[in-house]
């Protein structure tokens, strides 16, 4: 997992023609007057879009309102690597590696979808505005949950296959 603010991870996304294509989808997702911006911020909750890049990438843009931690889904992916990035609103993600995790629910591979118990080894992020979350197969996360009031999330999740991604440290 790695979370950073887009603009300053643009040098990330160079690895690849895909991953430079996410980033300036990513990037008019931020930009106020821009097709994708006004898309995703005219979502009303429950609402969803699609848009595919090819290559097995897609991008779900969304909206809805954010919850109590009791109400938390704790998931992970085998084969797809999330970009969870907020357009409007916040919200806050938990997050704690899978090793640690007891499944709840096994995996399904026509989902891609692992479902956890509530862990007592998470930890919590906040994402907001441009802030940008990925999460690789061994990160269990849940998002959507209020950081202090109920609130509406804009959001988009871009689902990559991990072989597209080379997260080098």
């Amino acid at each position: 997992m790695f979370v950073g603010y887009l603009p300053d991870l643009a040098k990330k996304f160079h690895k690849s023609k895909i991953l430079a294509k996410v980033f300036g989808y990513l990037y008019d997702a931020l930009e106020e007057g821009n097709e994708v911006y006004q898309r995703i911020t005219n979502l009303k909750s429950g609402e969803t879009f699609e848009v595919h890049f090819g290559e097995g990438v897609k991008a779900i843009e969304q909206a809805y309102q954010t919850k109590s931690p009791k109400e938390a889904f704790y998931e992970s992916h085998k084969e797809m690597v999330d970009f969870q990035m907020v357009v409007s609103g916040r919200e806050i993600f938990f997050v704690a590696p899978h090793s640690l995790c007891k499944v709840k629910v096994p995996y399904d591979n026509q989902k891609d979808l692992i479902e956890y118990r509530p862990s007592p080894y998470a930890s919590s992020l906040l994402l907001f505005r441009g802030n940008l979350a990925v999460f690789e197969p061994n990160d269990v996360h849940a998002g959507g949950i209020a950081p202090d009031k109920i609130e509406l999330v804009q959001k988009v999740v871009v689902k990559i296959p991990k072989d597209l991604v080379k997260l080098n440290f």
